[in-house]
């Protein structure tokens, strides 16, 4: 099966009850932020996990009805292949991340779907924003490497909701560290959004 049909399939929307129990973790006081979801679904996660924040909302869906229902709620959404988007380098505040739960099909490496999603997005978070990722726990190990060479203050909590169970989900949050090379001047002389805070900061 082609790698798009394959995605389609490893849809795997957060719990309700999770996403109120993560939302209680993160931080959004310290004012507006842009927020970026690349599995974005329908949008109810993104939604949830900002809710009562001032957030500029951001998401990729791959199936056009699941597309239309996230722009139709609000969330700027771009209806297409992660792989084929472009996400500008530190944008972002927080990313939140609910990937597929696959291999890709190639004729060399097969890696697992979470490593490229995340290898893929993680730049576009701004110097000390907030990932959240949610995987499978077994599914973690091929991304230590790069979660620890790029992020900070990792912490990892066990989702508890029976279809959570099932997958053996976890919750990783994660914060930017120092990005050591910055581009000479922000687009259009922008100010970097505001921080979310991961748990405990």
């Amino acid at each position: 099966m082609r790698n798009v049909g394959r995605i389609k399939l490893g849809y795997f929307p957060l719990p309700q009850e999770e996403g109120n129990r993560l939302r209680n973790l993160l931080d959004f006081s310290a004012g507006r932020v842009s927020v970026v979801d690349p599995c974005v679904g329908t949008g109810a996660a993104l939604h949830q996990l900002t809710d009562g924040a001032e957030a500029d909302k951001h998401g990729v869906e791959l199936d056009a009805n699941r597309a239309a229902t996230s722009a139709a709620s609000g969330i700027a959404t771009i209806h297409g292949n992660l792989f084929n988007a472009v996400g500008r380098v530190e944008t972002f505040s927080f990313l939140y991340l609910n990937p597929p739960y696959d291999s890709e099909i190639g004729s060399m490496d097969n890696k697992r779907m979470e490593f490229l999603f995340l290898e893929h997005t993680y730049r576009w978070l701004i110097e000390a924003g907030v990932l959240l990722l949610v995987v499978p726990q077994g599914r973690l190990e091929p991304s230590i490497p790069l979660l620890a060479e790029n992020f900070t203050d990792l912490r990892v909590f066990r989702l508890t909701d029976p279809e959570s169970e099932r997958f053996d989900q976890v919750a990783l949050f994660g914060v930017r560290k120092k990005i050591q090379s910055k581009p000479c001047c922000a687009p259009g002389g922008s100010v970097a959004p505001r921080h979310a805070n991961a748990p405990g900061e």
